[in-house]
């Protein structure tokens, strides 16, 4: 069954686990120690439960009740945390957005989830809809700047329950061009914090750093990593984490022990803090590093591993999915795992069952590929407003009566235990009747000594917008070598790969776009190709009108 708004606005019954209750242990325990900072300011988990509280009072006066729906519209500050807590108290769910995302994205969220409040600050809210009265109609706006003028009714006190079911949506992306609102409650979150802390070996000693979005679930883990072991949060400011230079000297200043990070992302930092060491900065507090959102390739963390030896600061696999509460497995890693087929991903969870299947739903062989299945206490309610949609990934298991199992669309095959990811079963591309799979490519592009990264994308027919063929967006160890024939690439393709899977389009690049959550935009390195194709054919048209022109004057002289 689907997960529709009717059930969010009725309200659900109170459950045992509860967020809130959680953090508000912490702050009995850890009053005084600091529980959140930005590049403003920080706040003592005593400071910051008083003002969670304030808020919260504030939210119920606006109306909010147990079961509702918040969207959070908030730049990276400590209001962010200040209002996630406040709207768990009540028994709320969270909707986090994006003050980047594009405004159509924004709405559609909006109208999706149907808040009863949207808290935002007065500026946001005239750079996103203006005077446009329908949109603020859709919901009651409460703006962060107004909240110091605000005087709690004695007589009017919110009804705390423990928990309601639903503790956030985040909206992913959709193939349907909209995004699709994940639901996730308390009990879910609660069973990754439960499994991964004690493998983790988190202390309220630690720094937690939020680098991620709210709207992205590796925020999840780290915000309630932190506030549910007592730990410090600091909030990496917006202009830091796009500059990895920045970023590993804001690691450094903050005494970060804990880091979480999507590959694309820490590729860069790893030539950043090579930099740093290299100009004698003092080596960071990091302990721990998580993976997480996409495929990792070992090879590319060895220069790491020079850097930090893995006795002395512990890298961490984790795959994960938003619909399974935002990591399934846990593997640490060592430089021992280089060269190993794949990406490694290690072991499910306590809380979770990892199960590979085939299209029959039967258990492939030790050693064979599956699809990904995950079930257990962290699988997520489903998909809001998505009844279909929620049906066809969230599936009832053959194994275990009454439970679900949620299909991934993701590959992997077990090898004594351990699981290897092979990429996204849709990410294969078709072309010209063959079935390809594009991180194939990728590897042996990379095992070439001038190319450091790889992506190769479909290039889109223009008669049908089908595949016609494969890009590869690269970048080179050394500028000098873009410079160099394609044909000498191609030829060491060839004596790699199949004819049908040599890409027909190479394009380089200095660098690589990114998310805003930190995973490679394969969109935008289709709009780079794109752009370079227009500027080429219109050299090519410059050049072919020159030349008719020098024909034209030789033809004269000849005539005269």
């Amino acid at each position: 069954m689907g997960i529709n708004m009717e059930q969010i606005n009725k309200g659900m019954p109170a459950g045992t686990a509860c967020l809130y209750q959680s953090f508000a242990e912490q702050a009995v325990m850890h009053p005084n120690r600091i529980a959140v900072s930005d590049e403003h300011s920080s706040l003592t988990y005593k400071a910051l439960k008083q003002k969670a509280d304030l808020a919260s009072h504030r939210l119920y006066a606006s109306g909010v009740r147990t079961g509702n729906c918040v969207a959070l519209i908030l730049p990276r500050n400590c209001e962010q945390i200040i209002h996630v807590l406040a709207i768990l108290q009540l028994g709320a769910c969270y909707v986090p957005i994006d003050p980047d995302y594009p405004k159509e994205r924004i709405d559609w969220i909006i109208a999706c989830s149907q808040p009863s409040a949207i808290v935002t600050q007065r500026e946001l809210s005239k750079t996103l809809w203006g005077n446009d009265s329908l949109t603020k109609a859709m919901s009651h706006l409460l703006f962060v700047e107004d909240q110091f003028n605000f005087v709690p009714d004695e007589h009017e006190k919110p009804v705390y329950r423990a928990a309601g079911a639903f503790a956030y949506i985040i909206f992913t992306s959709g193939s349907t061009g909209n995004p699709k609102g994940v639901v996730v409650g308390h009990q879910q979150v609660l069973a990754l914090i439960n499994a991964a802390m004690p493998l983790l070996d988190a202390t309220h000693t630690d720094v937690w750093a939020l680098f991620h979005s709210l709207a992205f679930d590796f925020s999840v883990w780290e915000v309630w990593g932190a506030l549910t072991t007592g730990a410090k949060l600091t909030i990496i400011p917006k202009s830091v984490i796009w500059s990895p230079d920045a970023l590993v000297q804001y690691l450094r200043a903050e005494k970060v022990t804990i880091l979480n990070q999507t590959p694309s992302a820490f590729y860069a930092l790893i030539d950043a803090e090579s930099k740093a060491l290299k100009m004698s900065e003092q080596p960071l507090c990091l302990r721990k590093v998580v993976f997480g959102g996409e495929a990792l390739n070992l090879d590319k963390v060895k220069k790491w591993w020079q850097l930090y030896p893995c006795e002395t600061l512990q890298l961490i696999n984790m795959y994960g999915i938003t619909e399974t509460t935002v990591h399934v497995t846990w593997l640490t890693l060592s430089d021992s795992l280089c060269g190993t087929e794949n990406s490694p991903i290690g072991e499910g969870l306590s809380s979770l069952e990892v199960l590979l299947l085939d299209e029959n739903l039967e258990k492939v062989a030790d050693g064979e590929i599956g699809e990904i299945y995950v079930a257990g206490d962290q699988v997520a309610f489903g998909y809001i407003n998505r009844p279909d949609l929620t049906a066809m990934r969230f599936v009832a298991s053959p194994f275990h009566t009454g439970k679900r199992m949620y299909r991934s669309g993701d590959l992997a095959k077990q090898i004594d235990g351990q699981l290897f990811y092979f990429g996204r079963a849709d990410r294969q591309l078709k072309v010209r009747g063959f079935r390809i799979e594009p991180s194939e490519i990728e590897v042996v592009l990379e095992s070439h000594a001038k190319i450091q990264r790889a992506a190769v994308i479909a290039k889109p027919c223009l008669d049908s917008g089908l595949s016609d063929g494969l890009i590869a967006i690269l970048i080179a160890t050394e500028e000098s070598f873009t410079a160099q024939p394609i044909a000498t690439l191609r030829n060491y393709l060839s004596q790699l790969l199949p004819v049908h899977y040599l890409p027909s389009d190479f394009l380089f690049v200095k660098k690589f776009p990114l998310t805003v959550n930190g995973k490679l935009d394969e969109k935008a390195l289709l709009m780079q190709w794109q752009a370079n194709q227009k500027s080429t054919s219109s050299l090519h048209q410059q050049r072919l009108e020159l030349l008719r022109l020098k024909q034209q004057d030789i033809l004269a002289k000849s005539t005269t």
